[in-house]
């Protein structure tokens, strides 16, 4: 039996379970699972005979614990002991499912079982989050020093405007997309990225200087793009890009010594 998966935004959720709907195919599952990021929340349709039977699975990726997200009920009816189940064993927000147990399905004896992960995982995540931030950190103040010297250049002969510190200015907006679905935060961050471009771009321009990498934004690209990746794979792709990372760095140190 043939399968295919896809990748869809919380906001598809139900355009995919009425397209389903309206092509006869048949819900088979929602499944969680337990990922880095959050909850993975794969739907899965099998079309109909003359179809192949082919399986089709939607995959959510990350879903947090505020984030709410719609039922297929209007659609599926039988999806609701998999909404029930979802919210009861990994406490994902379900909105307006048809039959709702209000956290009665199942009788556990702890809030969201599965999320349950062992000391060393969590040990893990922490070593992981720890380095992350001590990399973005890094990036940020090279960042800002870049700035620095690129507006001391521009305004050289007058006073220099003070530079921004984008590494702070991220952190400000990433804090406020904390609380907002998926969609919106992404569209904040991209319009932060290309002010943030622009605005060191015109500073280069002035200082006709190239204005400096942001290789803490980019590490983050980097990342996310590995994140679907097998894990060998996502190792080379990350280990490329910290090489061309000290590359750069050096290329840099090297013209400052000049």
């Amino acid at each position: 039996m043939a399968q295919h998966f896809e990748d869809i935004s919380i906001d598809d959720i139900l355009s995919v379970a009425e397209r389903e709907h309206e092509a006869h195919s048949r819900f088979v599952q929602v499944l969680c699972i337990n990922g880095e990021e959050g909850i993975d929340l794969v739907y899965s349709y099998q079309k109909t005979a003359d179809q192949g039977y082919v399986v089709h699975n939607y995959r959510v990726h990350g879903v947090k614990p505020e984030t709410h997200i719609p039922s297929v009920t209007k659609f599926y009816l039988v999806a609701f002991p998999f909404e029930n189940e979802a919210h009861d064993l990994f406490g994902v927000q379900v909105d307006d499912i048809a039959i709702d147990f209000k956290g009665g399905f199942y009788k556990v004896a702890m809030d969201k079982p599965m999320t349950v992960i062992s000391p060393a995982q969590k040990a893990a995540r922490e070593k992981a989050a720890k380095l992350a931030a001590a990399k973005a950190a890094k990036a940020a103040k090279a960042a800002q020093e870049a700035a620095s010297k690129t507006e001391a250049a521009a305004g050289e002969g007058a006073q220099a405007a003070p530079a921004i510190d984008w590494g702070a200015e991220r952190a400000k907006v990433e804090a406020k997309c904390a609380n907002l679905d998926a969609d919106k935060a992404a569209k904040i961050m991209a319009a932060f990225e290309a002010k943030m471009k622009k605005a060191q771009a015109e500073a280069a321009k002035a200082a006709d200087v190239k204005p400096a990498v942001d290789w803490g934004a980019e590490r983050t690209k980097v990342e996310a793009k590995c994140a679907n990746l097998p894990e060998d794979k996502a190792a080379k792709v990350m280990a490329a890009f910290e090489a061309k990372v000290r590359a750069a760095q050096g290329d840099a140190s090297a013209k400052g010594g000049e």
